[in-house]
């Protein structure tokens, strides 16, 4: 499959007094995929969502997103328009005093006419379900839905990749699964490539693949349950395992072993009820 971003031989740091925060890192992202890259803090991960989105310049190596490449000034809009981010905090992403308008900051920035912005605000706010908080205050939503919101912003000016940068880790339960269904539908839906940065292994559970960075390196790379095997190599640099996980090493060590690994308690609980049928 042909990339949609390649990273080739990636060098990063803050300042040439510094350690790299990013050392010769090279790997790619497809088309329509979900890819989760998950780290301790300090890994190097969100300094990586912000190389891919053109915010940061490697100081070695290339980040190439659709045939633009990040070290070209010239490319740097099209990277951005292409690539869009979530980031942590939803309360620090809003300009606008309505809904409406924060969808619309971007769209007035890039110099889109008046009337295909009307379209795409009311394109990308049905999209995330939040048509009837159009006239809304930003402040009174939730966090959930404050980062839906966010969302439709990036949706509007239609990138082909979105990141979430630990974009759910300040939310409660409800807002999260709210944020993280939306992406899915998206992802699934629209083919919208996603890629989540988190330390939130069970959402990582659930994406296409799996990238572990560790001390500005990628450490390991595979599909969730190539991943999810290797707990030893997890619990090592500092990450916790999805709780079907550890339940299911806990089962084995009393004897009750499952047919395979399950990532998640759906899997699990489906598993069991087959086990038990069969006793």
């Amino acid at each position: 499959m042909k990339d949609l971003i390649s990273v080739h031989g990636v060098h990063f740091r803050y300042d040439e007094e510094s350690d790299w925060t990013l050392n010769n890192v090279s790997l790619s992202v497809y088309p329509g995929e979900w890819l989760a890259i998950v780290g301790h803090n300090g890994s190097g991960k969100s300094t990586l969502a912000k190389l891919l989105n053109g915010l940061l310049i490697p100081e070695k190596g290339e980040v190439v997103v659709e045939g633009y490449n990040s070290r070209d000034e010239n490319s740097i809009w099209e990277i951005r328009r292409r690539v869009g981010i979530v980031f942590q905090n939803p309360d620090n992403q809003f300009v606008g005093t309505s809904v409406m308008d924060d969808v619309a900051f971007g769209l007035e920035n890039n110099g889109i006419e008046r009337e295909e912005m009307i379209r795409r605000i009311k394109a990308s706010i049905q999209k995330v379900k939040m048509e009837n908080f159009l006239d809304q205050e930003p402040h009174h939503l939730s966090g959930g839905q404050k980062q839906r919101v966010a969302i439709a912003g990036i949706l509007a000016l239609k990138p082909s990749i979105v990141i979430l940068d630990e974009a759910t880790s300040m939310l409660d339960p409800m807002g999260r699964k709210e944020v993280l269904e939306t992406m899915r539908e998206l992802n699934k839906q629209e083919g919208i490539t996603v890629i989540s940065i988190t330390h939130d292994l069970e959402e990582a559970a659930k994406a296409d693949r799996v990238l572990v960075m560790k001390a500005g390196k990628v450490h390991a790379e595979g599909t969730p349950e190539d991943i999810f095997k290797q707990s030893g190599m997890l619990l090592d640099i500092g990450l916790d395992l999805p709780f079907a996980v550890k339940l299911q090493h806990q089962m084995n060590k009393q004897g009750l072993h499952l047919s395979s690994l399950h990532l998640t308690q759906e899997e699990m609980v489906d598993d069991l009820w087959t086990l038990r049928s069969k006793t």
